[in-house]
């Protein structure tokens, strides 16, 4: 099928269009380690846990994703661009060890003479490189002013110069090329039924069924009219601090004894007023 000629043309024009930042501020996935380089804290700020440096500012990930239109490798974007930042760096004898499709981690190794051509497809990652999929918390690139930090594979990290220790007033400058280095927990180990999971909000985890509804206990008025029981199998088994309560019409998660409910609010990671939050 042949696309129509405005679409055609929409897409020239797209490509003829400055470089565009994320249109939000994509979400950080959960710390793997409360392990962090030299100096590194986690510090509050009224949008929740953030990462500082030694000296308490707070610090950005620029989405190195955000620029690749502007250079096959992104690590160089601010060479020149970025004077308002200052990179993290890592300590002078780091050894980069990530690797990015599109030149990140730096050239392809030039082929021997004489070598068979290279097959088709991403070159071999050198020894003791990682892809940004399966990176660890933190890795080492080789910036513009040396090694410096990248967190979770994508995000090399800065700090705004002059801006005052626990203030993140730039969170999403740029159009959102900068955004504040938030920092998620690691996900809780939890013993539970199948249908329950956890969820992160307001700087901690809580439990939740598997369609993100908050689940919590507490006394309700009358018979817990609008309290949606967390229901559980007809023959379930208790596990670890979970029973099966067969004190209502249908059998009800209890968790140390109390019946489990899930959330009908507004706001599924809210409850009712006399309703306490279940926490790993």
């Amino acid at each position: 099928m042949r696309p129509q000629l405005p679409l055609i043309a929409a897409l020239a024009l797209l490509g003829q269009q400055p470089l565009l930042a994320q249109p939000v501020d994509l979400p950080i996935p959960a710390a793997k380690t409360t392990e962090y380089p030299p100096g590194i804290s986690v510090r509050q700020t009224r949008s929740g846990p953030v990462y500082a440096d030694a000296r308490g500012r707070t610090l950005y990930g620029m989405d190195m994703r955000t620029v690749l239109r502007w250079s096959s490798d992104a690590a160089q974007y601010c060479q020149d661009q970025c004077t308002a930042w200052e990179p993290l760096l890592a300590p002078g004898d780091a050894k980069p060890n990530i690797a990015f499709p599109r030149g990140f981690g730096g050239p392809p190794a030039a082929r021997t003479a004489g070598a068979p051509p290279r097959p088709p497809g991403p070159a071999p990652l050198p020894p003791g490189f990682v892809v940004p999929q399966t990176a660890p918390d933190w890795t080492v690139i080789a910036g513009p002013q040396g090694p410096q930090w990248v967190y979770k594979g994508w995000h090399m990290v800065y700090s705004r110069k002059g801006e005052p220790a626990g203030s993140a007033a730039h969170d999403g400058a740029d159009q959102q090329i900068w955004n504040t280095l938030k920092f998620v927990p690691p996900v809780p180990s939890v013993v539970a039924p199948a249908s329950v999971t956890t969820q992160f909000a307001g700087g901690a985890y809580l439990l939740a069924d598997r369609q993100g509804r908050a689940l919590f206990t507490g006394q309700c008025a009358a018979a817990c009219a609008g309290w949606l029981p967390l229901t559980a199998p007809m023959a379930g088994q208790g596990l670890g601090e979970w029973s099966v309560s067969l004190a209502g019409d249908s059998p009800q998660w209890a968790w140390r004894g109390q019946p489990v409910y899930v959330s009908r609010e507004a706001d599924p990671l809210s409850v009712p007023r006399n309703g306490k939050v279940l926490r790993p």
